[in-house]
């Protein structure tokens, strides 16, 4: 007499599930990527807004970004006073951030961009405020309707 052994149970996972939602994933980001690219086509007027939000600039302090992308302290008067790098830009700011902080008030920088600046000129900048630690940027626009 022959005895039966116990049905031996599979330890396998079934991956078909997870290879569905895989491949759904895939098509869901190849097909959003494609409106990323749609979106480069408008053009965007930066400068300018109807009803910008107000911040007092007695108290911030205001970084110049020219249209030749050079960046100095909003007010400089000679050329030798704008930024040689933008490391010299994140130390002025943390001994700014550090006064402030000194006095109990937060450090706010506005962002004074020219229309014609170089956009990726004006996000460096940004990010060195952020790098320095400063989470209050604003940028400074015109007001009135965007061209």
């Amino acid at each position: 007499m022959k005895l039966r052994l116990a049905e031996q149970t599979s330890e396998d996972i079934d991956m078909t599930p997870m290879i569905d939602i895989v491949f759904q994933l895939i098509i869901f980001f190849m097909v959003a990527s494609s409106f990323v690219e749609e979106a480069k086509v408008f053009k965007v007027s930066v400068p300018k807004a109807e009803a910008p939000e107000t911040i007092s600039t007695e108290e911030a302090r205001t970084i110049a970004v020219t249209k030749d992308g050079d960046v100095a302290p909003a007010g400089a008067t000679d050329k030798k006073q704008k930024y040689e790098s933008l490391l010299d830009l994140i130390e002025e700011l943390k001994a700014y951030k550090l006064q402030r902080e000194k006095e109990g008030k937060e450090a706010i920088v506005v962002i004074a961009g020219d229309k014609d600046a170089n956009y990726a000129r004006v996000i460096q900048v940004w990010n060195a405020i952020k790098n320095a630690g400063i989470r209050q940027v604003s940028f400074q626009v015109e007001i009135g309707k965007p061209e």
